[in-house]
C-alpha cells in the first residue's frame, strides 16, 4: 500500500503548497515505471512551465489555467505535436494528485484523445519578412540567426539541421547532402539511401556555411551554438525571443518558408518536393497541411 505523503501530518507540509515541489515528487514516483522518453518530456515540465505557475498551489490551478499554459506553450514556437505531449503529461501528474488525494479532480477535464485535433496551418514568411526577422534574430545571436536563415532557404527540418556534420555541406557542388537527422534526447539516426536527399545553397548563405565548416573535422556538427554546444530547440527560441521575433509562426514554417520561396522564383513544384524530401503537394499559406 502506498503512502499518502501530502495527507500525512508528518509529511514536508510545504510540498502541498507549490506546484514545482509537488512534480517533482510525481517525477520520482515516474522513474523506472515509464519510458525514458516519456520521463524526459515530464522533467520538461519544470522546464518549460512559467515561475508565475510553479509557484501556486496545485489546489488552485483551473481549466482556464490549463489552456492557458497551453497557449504560452504555443507562442514559445512549440509544435502542436509537442504541447499535445506536454499536455498528456500534465493529465498525468494531475491524475496522480487525483489518486493521492491532494486535489478532488483535475483541472484537465477530457482525455487528448478527445479533443478534435486542431488543423495545422502553414505560415512561411515572405521574402521582406524573412530579412526583417533576420536582422532582429541577428541583433540576438548572429550565429543562431544564421542557422535559422539556412532552415528558411533550405527545407531542412530541425532535426536533419541538428545531425547535420562539416562534410555534409559540398563547397563545390553548392549543395548540402540530407542524410540523417537526430531529435533531440537521441543520437543521429541515418536514412535510408532513398531518403537521402541534396537542396542548394542560396548565394546569400554560402559564405556563412563555409565559415562555419573552416578548420573544422568532417565529423563534427556543423551547427553549433557561439560557445561550440549542441543545438537545443527551446534554448535557441529562448536566445533569440522567438516568442516575440517569430511574428506568430512555428519554427516549422521557416521550412515552409523555404518551399514558397523557391516556388515564387519559378523553381518547379516537382523538384521542390525533392528538395523538401516528400512527394505530397507543397502547401501554399493559409493551407492545411
Amino acid at each position: 500500500m502506498s503512502v499518502n505523503w501530502f495527507a500525512s501530518p508528518s509529511g514536508p507540509s510545504m510540498w502541498t503548497d507549490r506546484l514545482d515541489a509537488m512534480i517533482h515528487c510525481w517525477l520520482a514516483s515516474r522513474a523506472g515505471t515509464v519510458a525514458e522518453k516519456t520521463l524526459r518530456t515530464d522533467q520538461d515540465l519544470l522546464r518549460i512551465i512559467p515561475q508565475s505557475y510553479l509557484a501556486r498551489n496545485p489546489r488552485d490551478i483551473t481549466p482556464a489555467d490549463i489552456d492557458g499554459l497551453l497557449v504560452h506553450f504555443r507562442a514559445r514556437g512549440l509544435s502542436e505535436l509537442s504541447v499535445r505531449r506536454y499536455r498528456a503529461s500534465l493529465s498525468q501528474f494531475f491524475r496522480w494528485l487525483t489518486a493521492l488525494g491532494v486535489i478532488e479532480r483535475t483541472p484537465i477535464e477530457k482525455a487528448p484523445a478527445e479533443l478534435p485535433a486542431p488543423p495545422t496551418v502553414a505560415r512561411p514568411f515572405s521574402a521582406d519578412e524573412l530579412r526583417s526577422a533576420w536582422a532582429e534574430w541577428s541583433q540576438h545571436d548572429p550565429r543562431l540567426a544564421q542557422v535559422l536563415l539556412v532552415l528558411a532557404r533550405t527545407g531542412l527540418r530541425w532535426s536533419e539541421a541538428r545531425a547535420l556534420t562539416v562534410g555534409d555541406f559540398r563547397r563545390t557542388a553548392n549543395r548540402i547532402v540530407v542524410n540523417k537527422s537526430m531529435t533531440e534526447g537521441t543520437s543521429a539516426r541515418r536514412f535510408i539511401p532513398s531518403l537521402v536527399r541534396q537542396v542548394p545553397v542560396a548565394e546569400e548563405l554560402r559564405d556563412s556555411l563555409v565559415a562555419m565548416s573552416r578548420r573544422r573535422e568532417r565529423e563534427e556538427l556543423l551547427f553549433i551554438t557561439a560557445r561550440g554546444c549542441q543545438l537545443h530547440r527551446t534554448a535557441v527560441l529562448r536566445r533569440l525571443d522567438w516568442q516575440r521575433t517569430g511574428r506568430g509562426r512555428r519554427l516549422n514554417d521557416l521550412r515552409h518558408t523555404a518551399a514558397k520561396l523557391w516556388l515564387d522564383e519559378g523553381v518547379p513544384a516537382t523538384t521542390v518536393q525533392q528538395w523538401m524530401g516528400h512527394t505530397l503537394m507543397i502547401a501554399r499559406p493559409a493551407e492545411r497541411i
